[in-house]
């Protein structure tokens, strides 16, 4: 049975903040995700959420969503003349695209990651549609790259998949070699047109995702935004499953956008009880890695989140230099510490010949 979720402002709010937390850096503009959501509640809609135990087994589902880069240019889009910048309307046409050619109603949408711009993409189309979105997510945090989800560890591939451009092109990919390729299919229309894109991907039926998805991480991320307002915002995050993993003041902070990706890194100078130390945290649109005093400290794919101290979440491209953080770890989802999970997403992912290691265990 689905239940309203986000039924006032202040809901919304904290949910988006709980969502950049677990977007490690990435995840898409905060900004936009609230605006996204904002829109859709003052229009009167309603937000239903579903656990994906309670899918008919016969439900079709699919998870829509925005590929981009921060260089996309913000232009008009022909199906919403007052809209520039993230897609909301492509996904909305990507996802009505997908459902004609497979010739199935989507009884539900699933987001693809936990980020402050593309869960929101997610929720605009499921109250558009009036139908629920699924307690859960392909990722429980945000990812660099299309194919780093828990369908593709369990062997569900992404096609068929549509795109849509703001131009008005609507594409349909009904096969693909693997999800490596669809990454670059996608990733191809957002280099060939030079704006974000709105896609729907991965149509599946209730009885193949029960044990594929990341359950439960639309309600975590909604505890951990609320969390935030805490006095101590940063004990309460630690609180909720968090690791204090530093705290400082950068001292370097730089990035730039490379074939629709945004790679970088930024130092911190150690304070408090950090004094004397220093961290490095690297990222392809997400945080990837950290090191702590010139050694590794933690690795992909467990999540490392920067945050203000009073408990603001940052996206990469918005750490300044001379600016006080804080670096908190949360522990990847199962899924993720498998094998198949470690393969796709873990140190091999950034060339590193070492074994996975999980947050705060070097530290023992």
């Amino acid at each position: 049975m689905a239940n309203r979720i986000l039924n006032n402002e202040g809901d919304i709010r904290d949910f988006i903040r709980g969502c950049t937390v677990l977007g490690t850096g990435g995840g898409g503009s905060p900004e936009e995700g609230l605006k996204i959501i904002e829109k859709e509640f003052k229009r009167g809609k309603n937000f239903l959420l579903i656990s994906v135990d309670e899918l008919p087994n016969d439900a079709a589902i699919a998870s829509p969503y925005c590929v981009g880069s921060l260089k996309s240019k913000r232009v008009i889009s022909v199906y919403n003349r007052a809209e520039r910048g993230f897609p909301v309307a492509e996904c909305i046409r990507s996802f009505g695209l997908l459902e004609e050619y497979t010739h199935k109603k989507f009884f539900a949408t699933i987001a693809t990651e936990i980020g402050g711009g593309n869960t929101a993409i997610a929720f605009a189309v499921a109250a558009r549609s009036e139908i629920p979105i699924i307690d859960g997510d392909l990722a429980g945090r945000s990812v660099p790259e299309c194919q780093q989800t828990t369908f593709c560890i369990k062997n569900l591939e992404m096609t068929p998949f549509s795109i849509v451009t703001p131009y008005g092109d609507e594409i349909i990919v009904p096969r693909v070699k693997d999800d490596f390729e669809g990454e670059k299919v996608m990733r191809g229309m957002v280099t060939a047109t030079g704006a974000n894109v709105g896609v729907t991907s991965h149509p599946r039926v209730g009885k193949e995702v029960r044990d594929s998805v990341v359950k439960g991480s639309i309600t975590f991320a909604l505890k951990i935004g609320r969390a935030l307002k805490n006095k101590n915002p940063v004990d309460s995050l630690v609180e909720s499953g968090g690791i204090l993993l530093f705290r400082g003041v950068a001292t370097k902070a730089s990035w730039k956008d490379k074939g629709g990706f945004t790679p970088g890194e930024f130092e911190l100078r150690g304070i408090e009880e950090f004094e004397k130390e220093a961290y490095k945290v690297s990222f392809k649109n997400e945080n990837l890695i950290s090191w702590r005093n010139e050694k590794v400290d933690v690795t992909i794919p467990d999540l490392i989140c920067t945050l203000t101290p009073e408990g603001k979440p940052v996206i990469n491209p918005n750490v300044r230099k001379g600016k006080e953080y804080v670096i908190v770890g949360f522990r990847a989802p199962k899924i993720w510490r498998t094998s198949k999970g470690l393969e796709l997403f873990g140190p091999k992912y950034l060339g590193l010949d070492s074994k996975y290691i999980p947050v705060g265990n070097r530290r023992m």
